[in-house]
């Protein structure tokens, strides 16, 4: 009955655990009307003209669709991976979600979030939130503190590929 009480125990912690999360989010102004950032952030084929860390690989880019990506961010090693995407709002919402192995054993589902501030500039959001069981480990791993400022990079990119075509 004790190894009973023991394995439930820690059943219940390991559930608690996969809720356990934390978020990366980074803020640009864009001079661009929101349709051709939205055009540009899902243009996946086209992201070697602006994006240094990002590289698509194939996929489909679509509500549903699966991508294959290579990220290659400063002082990490680069790896490849094949995210869901998981949200796709016109104009508003785009996101993919990685999975690392089990489901809530570490996930991570990054968003471009865009806002008009006016017809010809927009507010993007990239973010990041990773959840799961992993996740307080991983917050405390080097490459997710370098993190923050490969999503700057990123804004900056964008930004400037974007106000350039302007």
């Amino acid at each position: 009955m004790t190894l009973l009480y023991v394995l439930l125990g820690l059943a219940l912690i390991i559930l608690a655990l996969s809720f356990t999360s934390f978020e990366i989010n980074e803020k640009v102004e864009i001079v661009a009307p929101i349709e051709k950032v939205w055009s540009t952030i899902i243009d996946f084929e086209s992201y070697s003209k602006w994006n240094s860390q990002l590289e698509y690989l194939g996929g489909q880019v679509k509500p549903n669709g699966i991508l294959h990506l290579r990220l290659a961010a400063e002082g990490t090693k680069p790896y490849e991976f094949k995210p869901l995407v998981s949200q796709w709002e016109e104009h508003k919402r785009f996101a993919w979600l990685a999975k690392t192995g089990l489901p809530r054993i570490f996930d991570g589902e990054h968003f471009f979030e865009l806002e008009p501030i006016d017809e010809n500039t927009t507010l993007v959001t990239n973010r990041e939130e990773y959840r799961g069981v992993l996740s307080l480990i991983m917050k405390n791993q080097p490459m997710m503190k370098a993190a923050p400022k490969g999503f700057i990079k990123m804004n900056r990119e964008l930004k400037s590929h974007l106000e350039q075509l302007s």
